[in-house]
C-alpha cells in the first residue's frame, strides 16, 4: 500500500521550511545585534551627561554657596528688626510694605512673609501668595516649619525657585518672639539667576554632542510640587515619581508622526545641604531617529532578497501543490451544504493523511453537536428557573430591607421636632429646609422651649444613611438628658455634657467609635432678646441690614478627639429683624452648576442676604429651588438641614 503523505511533507520536499528558517535565524540575529548596539550607545550617551551634569551641578552649588554669605547676614539682621515689630504690632494687620522700606528692603527682589502657626501666609508683601496653606501645598513642610517653630532659631535655606513666578530665590526663617509666627524672607538676586541661566544653558547644549539626544533639562524640585515649566500631565506625573522615589524613571513620549522611537527619563541627582528642596532632577529626551535610518537600510537589503526568496519559493510550491487542490475543493463543496438546521450531512472525502483525518474528525463532531443540541433546550429552561427563583429571592431580601429602612425613618421623623412647634415659639418666620441624602439622615435639628427660654440647633452627624441615623438618635438623646438634668447651663457647658455622654457610650474597654457630630447650638432668651450660641465645627450667621455677623465655631467635634477643650459660650444681643441662620454643611458642599462644582459657604451667604427681605416660607422655598437647580441632574453629595428663625 502507498504510503500517503501530509500537506507538510509535500512542502518539506521542497525545502519551503528550512530555507525560510535559516534565513529567519540570520535576519534576526542580525538585526537583534543592531538593535543592542544602538541600547547601548544611547545608555553610553546618557551616562556621559549624567556624569557631566554632576559635576556642573558640583561647580554651581559651590558657587551658589559662596554667594549666599553675603545675603545671610542682612537676612539674619532684617529677621531680628521683624521680631521686635511684631512684639508691638499684630502680624495680620502690620504694614509690612512700610517696613520692607524701612529696612532698606529691595521691594522688587525681597519679600516678607508671615506664617502662623497653622502653616498659612497670613501677611506679606508678595501678594500673590497672600493666604498661601503649605499643608496642602505639600506634606514635607510640615515637619519643617514644625521644626523651626520647636528650635526658635535662625534658620536659611540653599537658593531655589520660586513656585508661583519660577524666579530663583534664597529664604531664612525665624520666628517671633512670642512663637506665634515665623518671618520667612525671600531675596532674589540677579547674580544667583545668572549663575543659574549659564548651569541651564551649559546643560540644555549637552544634547549637541550626542547624536541620539535631543532635549536635556534641569530642575530643581520638591516632593509633591510640579515644576511650572513642564505643562504636558504625563511628564508632570513621572517628574513627580522620580523625586518622591529618588530613582530614574523612563516613560514613553513617542511621537507617532515622528519615525524614530522617543523616551523621556528622568534622572534624580541630590541636592546639597538644602532643607526644603528634595533635590535636582534631569530630564532627559532621546530620539534613536539616527540609528532607526541604519535599521531601516538594513531591513531595506533583507527586505529585497526575502522577497526574491518569497517568489521563487512560492512558484515552486504552486507547481508541486496543484495535486492536492482537487481533494481540497471537494471537500469545500461538500461544508456548503452543512447548516445548523441539517446537522446529518456527513463527508467522505479520501487524498492526503490530513484530509482523511478531517472527514473522520468532522462526521464525529457532527454526531456530537447533534446530541447536544437535543439536549440544549432542556437545560436553558433548567437554568431559567434556577434565575428566576434567585431573583425572587433577591427582590424579597431587597423588600425587606427598604421596609426596615423606612420604619428607620418614621423612628427618626418622630424624634425631631414639628417646624410648628418652633414657630410657636418665634413667629411664622421662623423655618427648617430639611432634605436627607438617602431615607434616613446623619443631619438633624432639635429644639426645646424650658419657660422663657428657647434651645434649637442643628447638628450633622458622623456618615449619613443608616450609620449616620443611628448616630443622630444617640445625640439627640444626649441632648435631652444633658438639658434635663440642668436647664440652668449655657451653650458651652451643656455642649460639654453632651461630648462626655456621647464619648462615654462610643468608648469602650476594648473598641473605641471615633464617631460625633458637628453642631450649631444656640440658647434664646425671650424677656432679654440675648442669644447664647456655642458651635463645634459651623459656625453662625446673623444677617442685620446689610450687615452679616458670622461667628467662628470651636474647631472640633463632639465626640472622642485629640486635644479636646471646653466648648466657648458666645452671648449675642439681638435686633429686631435679626435673621438667625443655622445650617450643617451639606448645602454649601453639594456639587452641581454648569462645573460640577461645589456650591461654597460665600454663595450661600449672598443667596441668603439677597433674600433675607422675604418670609420664612418664602426663603425656604427660595433654598429649596436654589438647591436643586443647582444639583440638577447630579446625585446629592450629603444631608441638608438649614434652619432659619427671624426676631420680630
Amino acid at each position: 500500500m502507498k504510503t500517503k503523505r501530509s500537506i507538510l511533507q509535500q512542502l518539506l520536499v521542497n525545502i519551503l521550511v528550512p530555507v525560510l528558517l535559516i534565513f529567519s535565524i540570520v535576519f534576526y540575529l542580525t538585526y537583534q545585534y543592531n538593535l543592542d548596539k544602538v541600547e547601548s550607545d544611547i545608555a553610553q550617551q546618557k551616562k556621559n551627561i549624567v556624569e557631566e551634569t554632576r559635576n556642573l551641578i558640583e561647580y554651581y552649588d559651590f558657587s551658589m554657596r559662596t554667594h549666599e554669605q553675603s545675603l545671610i547676614q542682612r537676612m539674619h539682621d532684617a529677621s531680628k528688626e521683624i521680631q521686635f515689630v511684631l512684639k508691638n504690632q499684630n502680624a495680620k494687620s502690620v504694614d509690612l510694605v512700610n517696613l520692607q522700606h524701612a529696612l532698606g528692603m529691595d521691594s522688587s527682589r525681597e519679600d516678607i512673609y508671615l506664617i502662623d502657626r497653622n502653616l498659612r501666609i497670613i501677611n506679606t508683601t508678595f501678594k500673590p501668595d497672600l493666604g498661601l496653606d503649605f499643608k496642602k501645598l505639600n506634606q514635607t513642610f510640615i515637619p519643617f516649619f514644625n521644626k523651626i517653630f520647636e528650635t526658635k532659631t535662625f534658620k536659611e535655606d540653599r537658593f531655589g525657585l520660586e513656585i508661583k513666578t519660577g524666579k530663583i530665590k534664597k529664604y531664612s526663617y525665624q520666628t517671633s518672639f512670642d512663637g506665634r509666627h515665623i518671618i520667612e524672607l525671600g531675596f532674589y538676586s540677579k547674580s544667583a539667576d545668572e549663575f543659574k541661566q549659564l548651569l541651564l544653558s551649559k546643560i540644555r547644549s549637552l544634547n549637541k554632542r550626542f547624536e541620539a539626544i535631543d532635549r536635556v533639562e534641569l530642575y530643581l524640585g520638591v516632593k509633591e510640587i510640579v515644576d511650572i515649566s513642564i505643562k504636558d500631565p504625563k511628564l508632570q506625573k513621572a517628574y513627580l515619581q522620580c523625586l518622591d522615589q529618588e530613582k530614574n524613571i523612563i516613560i514613553d513620549t513617542d511621537n507617532p508622526a515622528s519615525r524614530g522611537e522617543e523616551f523621556t527619563e528622568f534622572v534624580f541627582l541630590p541636592v546639597l545641604e538644602s532643607k526644603l528642596y528634595s533635590g535636582y532632577v534631569l530630564e532627559l529626551g532621546t530620539n534613536d531617529l539616527p540609528y532607526q535610518n541604519l535599521i531601516d537600510d538594513l531591513l531595506l537589503r533583507f527586505g529585497i532578497v526575502f522577497l526574491l526568496t518569497v517568489i521563487i519559493l512560492t512558484t515552486i510550491v504552486y507547481f508541486r501543490s496543484r495535486k492536492l487542490t482537487k481533494p481540497i475543493q471537494e471537500l469545500a463543496r461538500k461544508t456548503e451544504t452543512i447548516s445548523t438546521e441539517n446537522l446529518d450531512q456527513t463527508i467522505e472525502i479520501t487524498g492526503s493523511l490530513e484530509l482523511d483525518l478531517l472527514s473522520k474528525n468532522f462526521n464525529s463532531m457532527m454526531q456530537k453537536l447533534r446530541h447536544s443540541y437535543e439536549n440544549l433546550e432542556e437545560k436553558v429552561v433548567e437554568r431559567t428557573q434556577e434565575l428566576q427563583e434567585q431573583k425572587l429571592i433577591v427582590e424579597s431580601k431587597n423588600h425587606e430591607i427598604v421596609e426596615s429602612i423606612q420604619y428607620a425613618r418614621f423612628i427618626q421623623q418622630a424624634l425631631l421636632p414639628l417646624e410648628s412647634e418652633i414657630q410657636e415659639s418665634f413667629d411664622e418666620n421662623a423655618f427648617v429646609y430639611y432634605a436627607p441624602k438617602d431615607i434616613i439622615a446623619g443631619d438633624f435639628f432639635w429644639f426645646e422651649k424650658r419657660n422663657t427660654i428657647s434651645w434649637f440647633a442643628v447638628a450633622d452627624c458622623t456618615g449619613h444613611g443608616v450609620p449616620g441615623a443611628m448616630v443622630s438618635v444617640l445625640c439627640i438623646n444626649a441632648l435631652h438628658q444633658s438639658l434635663a438634668s440642668d436647664e440652668n447651663r449655657n451653650t458651652g457647658e451643656l455642649l460639654n455634657h453632651v461630648r462626655e455622654l456621647v464619648v462615654q457610650t462610643l468608648t469602650k474597654e476594648a473598641r473605641s467609635v471615633k464617631d460625633g457630630m458637628d453642631i450649631s447650638l444656640a440658647r434664646f432668651d425671650h424677656e432679654t432678646n440675648v442669644l447664647q450660641w456655642t458651635g463645634a465645627n459651623n459656625p453662625l450667621w446673623i444677617f442685620r441690614g446689610e450687615e452679616i455677623l458670622a461667628t467662628s465655631p470651636d474647631k472640633q467635634p463632639v465626640g472622642q478627639f485629640d486635644g479636646a477643650k471646653p466648648f466657648t459660650t458666645h452671648e449675642i444681643q439681638l435686633q429686631e429683624n435679626d435673621w438667625i441662620i443655622l445650617f450643617s454643611d451639606g448645602y454649601a458642599d453639594q456639587f452641581g452648576g454648569p462645573k460640577n462644582k461645589k456650591y461654597k459657604y460665600a454663595t450661600f451667604k449672598d443667596f441668603i442676604q439677597a433674600h433675607k427681605d422675604k418670609s420664612g416660607l418664602e426663603l425656604k422655598a427660595c433654598l429649596k429651588e436654589e438647591f436643586e437647580a443647582w444639583k440638577g441632574q447630579h446625585e446629592q453629595t450629603d444631608d441638608v438641614c438649614v434652619m432659619g428663625i427671624k426676631l420680630v
